[in-house]
């Protein structure tokens, strides 16, 4: 059956209950029968009965207003009270009728007439019903029409069981406002109306008047995605990238603020791009798609230190967009994780005959000590474009990875396999023997050997002939590397000279006899720094050999040889080379101030200008460029000879000079020309030196610091001295900013005591917090004042412990924050 649309709920609902205090349906049949009647009219205008209305199910919405007490169970029980506290059998209907002047009796067709006068009719609906004032239904007396049209509300089925033949009763439904005829006061016990209420002053308004179906659910209003559904794939690669770049930026922006603290770098440890890749992971917790995008191996163009469960899915999703393998530091990382990774990072199309390969360029695996030999080489036979490559201190690097590296490596350009104790210079030897035997030569320009053993001439001429372009070459701790492997390292047969970059030198330019007429040939190498610290078995006759073949060098590094180190061969190398820029001389007694003249440029008058022609320019002297110099334990050097040096080396902004003759004024004027040039981080080592006093280190305080501090999570155990912290230490080197890099570094006994005072002032303070926080009644009180960089000291008593015992000043210190840096979300 369908209903129509017409509604006439009233939009409010009324009250839940009125008093009951009214004589019952089923007390007498002559009340009843003059009480309520259908208002049937034989009027063939009058419109047709009401239909019968099937109850609808209840809901929650209407459970609250149905009557507890049903209607056919009160009509047969329920006897109401006409009055409050009297006893006859009078009802309040009939004195009603009496005060009206209506005093005849209920009796017959006069009794129904009066009944009819009395009722109340609403003549706007067809087949509405009449109620009689005598009815039990007089006190929830409303505005009652029929109609065949559910309207709004609790539909309420009457049976009232009536003996004498009076037509069925329709559904009745409340409707308007209650009567004010119909409303009578009594007492009684009051029971719940049963009919919808609605009632626009009741505070029991529950019942919805909305025309919707009380069962229908709400509508959810969607938000479209337009990131997952509108953007195309690339940009939204795009967004999720540039999200890495946006933390890189913002940190570059907060160091170079003034905010930047040495207190808050040491509370973050993920910063910059590794806090941008922890939240790009973080990502692709929120759906699969998104997870589908950070997996994504655009993404991914450089492998970050990662779990081995995170790598291995990287480079599965990742494959050949990876260029760069940055493990190192990971020594949890197995073999088999390691060989996992390879097979994941290998294109999945390649050519037949050729094995699958990777496209990485950079494999840093420095620290990996878990590596196996088997996993490494099967990394490095599959990265043909691998360029930089750093095993260093690996035990799994052997002389048959030298071998691998020269077959299946041709672009590899960096090489560090420094401290591999499984590597001699029989390797090295292959490494260059197998590439000149199929007429190539390496591509090598930084090669870092440190530790090797075994090094022998045969090795050095090879290396030299086979990576020509060679810049960068440590044999630092090389125990077994003597003057002749240098010479055979640089030196060529005339036929050799026509083909490559040579010069022809005289007996005497070439450190020999005199008097020998015989010409010598050297290499030109394009190595720019030269390490040979700790090679014992060297003497300046390898600084001779070196000359003329090493023109462009910058830096070299000749400490720890000792007193073999002599004036001669420096000079002889130092002439001939003007743009050496760090010179490292660590031990050498017995120089003199004949190396720093040759370190030291000659004072020249510019050329007067010449209208006519442009004149060139003048060789460039040695010394114009040198920025750092060591010559600990030069006992021989004056202080007249650093004087002239710091004076006319313009660029000079490091001199270590301990144990050596250095007085005051060397120092102040180093302090001097230091702030004067604004060098940036100067330093002054003179520890040890006897003439500089304490007066001279307390002249030059407001100007320089003890150490060379700076601000990052790996500087927070030093804890450094930052002005921008703002700590009240007393004046306990509080002048000494140890993060300024204006203030020279100066490093004598005296600095340190500075340190010291600074160290004693911080743990005065720590312990004057913790009696503040015993005194305190309150568990949580006190300073985490850490040693100004950011991390607090724990060791203090607490009220509830048992034993009262506090931990000592050596316990261990808590960072500050949760887990250490982990300060995103935990998956548990």
């Amino acid at each position: 059956m369908e209903w129509s649309a017409f509604d006439a709920s009233p939009p409010t609902a009324g009250p839940s209950s009125y008093g009951s205090g009214f004589a019952s349906i089923g007390e007498s049949e002559q009340a009843v029968n003059d009480d309520v009647t259908p208002a049937a009219s034989p009027d063939p205008e009058s419109p047709t009965p009401i239909e019968q209305i099937p109850a609808r199910q209840r809901t929650a919405s209407n459970a609250s207003v149905r009557s507890t007490r049903s209607l056919s169970a009160l009509s047969s029980r329920v006897k109401g009270k006409l009055a409050a506290g009297t006893k006859t059998s009078g009802n309040i209907a009939r004195r009603l009728r009496f005060r009206r002047g209506d005093l005849s009796p209920y009796t017959g067709d006069a009794g129904v007439a009066a009944s009819r006068r009395n009722t109340i009719v609403d003549t706007d609906w067809p087949g509405s019903a009449q109620i009689g004032r005598g009815s039990c239904f007089l006190p929830w007396a409303r505005d009652l029409k029929s109609r065949t049209i559910p309207p709004q509300g609790t539909l309420v089925d009457i049976d009232v069981g009536l003996s004498s033949p009076v037509s069925p009763i329709s559904p009745i439904y409340r409707i308007g406002p209650p009567s004010e005829t119909a409303i009578l006061r009594s007492k009684g016990r009051s029971y719940s109306s049963p009919f919808p209420l609605a009632s626009a002053s009741s505070p029991l308004d529950i019942v919805s008047a909305t025309p919707a179906d009380i069962l229908e659910p709400l509508r959810s209003v969607e938000v479209r995605n337009y990131f997952d559904e509108c953007l195309p794939r690339e940009l939204r690669l795009k967004v999720l990238g540039s999200l890495v770049e946006l933390y890189e930026q913002e940190h570059l922006r907060l160091v170079a603020s003034p905010r930047w603290t040495a207190r808050k770098a040491g509370r973050h440890r993920w910063v910059g791009a590794e806090k941008g890749v922890l939240e790009l992971l973080k990502l692709s917790r929120v759906s699969k798609a998104w997870q589908s995008l950070v997996y994504d191996g655009q993404l991914w163009a450089t492998l970050p230190k990662l779990p081995p469960a995170v790598l291995a899915r990287l480079s599965k999703g990742a494959g050949g967009f990876v260029k760069q393998l940055q493990m190192g530091g990971m020594a949890p990382l197995s073999a088999g994780q390691l060989t996992d990774v390879t097979e994941g990072l290998c294109v999945e199309v390649a050519p037949p005959g050729i094995l699958p390969h990777t496209r990485v360029t950079t494999i840093d695996l420095q620290g990996c000590t878990s590596l196996s030999s088997r996993s490494l080489h099967h990394l490095l036979i599959r990265s043909p474009e691998l360029e930089t490559l750093s095993v260093r201190g690996l035990s799994a690097v052997t002389n048959t990875t030298c071998t691998i590296l020269s077959t299946y490596c041709p672009k590899l350009v960096t090489l560090d396999m420094s401290r591999c104790h499984n590597v001699d210079g029989d390797g090295i030897r292959s490494l260059a023997s197998s590439t000149l035997l199929r007429g190539e030569v390496l591509h090598l320009k930084v090669l870092r050997l440190g530790g090797l053993k075994r090094v022998t001439d045969e090795m050095m001429q090879r290396l030299g002939k086979a990576a020509p372009d060679l810049e960068v070459l440590d044999l630092s701790y090389a125990r077994h590397l003597h003057n002749s492997a240098i010479d055979a390292f640089v030196s060529l047969t005339e036929g050799e000279a026509k083909e490559v970059e040579s010069v022809q030198l005289t007996a005497r330019e070439a450190g020999r006899d005199p008097t020998d007429p015989a010409k010598y040939w050297k290499r030109v190498t394009r190595l720019r720094h030269l390490a040979l610290s700790s090679c014992i078995m060297l003497t300046d006759h390898a600084c001779t050999h070196l000359a003329f073949a090493v023109p462009k060098l910058e830096f070299l590094e000749l400490s720890g040889i000792g007193a073999d180190i002599r004036d001669a061969g420096l000079v002889h190398l130092l002439d001939t080379t003007p743009y050496i820029r760090r010179l490292d001389l660590g031990d050498a007694s017995e120089i003199t101030d004949a190396v720093l003249a040759a370190l030291t440029p000659q004072e020249t008058l510019p050329p007067p200008p010449s209208p006519s022609r442009a004149l060139p320019l003048p060789p460039p002297q040695t010394g114009h460029a040198l920025e750092q110099l060591v010559i600990s334990y030069a006992g021989n050097v004056t202080n007249e000879a650093l004087l002239q040096l710091i004076r006319r080396c313009p660029r000079l902004r490091v001199l270590e000079a301990d144990n050596t003759r250095m007085n005051s004024l060397v120092v102040r004027e180093f302090v001097q020309l230091a702030r004067q040039r604004q060098h940036a981080d100067p330093a002054l080592c003179a520890i040890d030196c006897r003439a500089v006093g304490e007066h001279a280190v307390r002249d030059v305080v407001p100007h320089t610091r003890p150490r060379l501090g700076w601000r990052g999570w790996e500087a927070r155990r030093l804890a450094f001295l930052d002005a921008r912290d703002g700590e009240a230490l007393g004046g306990a080197g509080q002048d000494q900013d140890e993060c300024d890099p204006r203030r020279v570094v100066l490093k004598t006994f005296y600095s340190w005591q500075t340190v010291d005072a600074v160290r004693a002032a911080r743990e005065k303070r720590r312990r004057a917090g913790r009696r503040s926080d015993n005194g305190s009644a309150s568990s949580g009180g006190g300073a985490a004042d850490g040693d100004g960089a950011g991390y607090a000291h724990v060791g203090r008593t607490r009220w509830w412990s048992p034993s009262g015992r506090r931990s000592g000043a050596g316990s261990p210190l808590l960072l500050e924050g949760t887990g250490e840096g982990r300060d995103g979300c935990t998956i548990m």
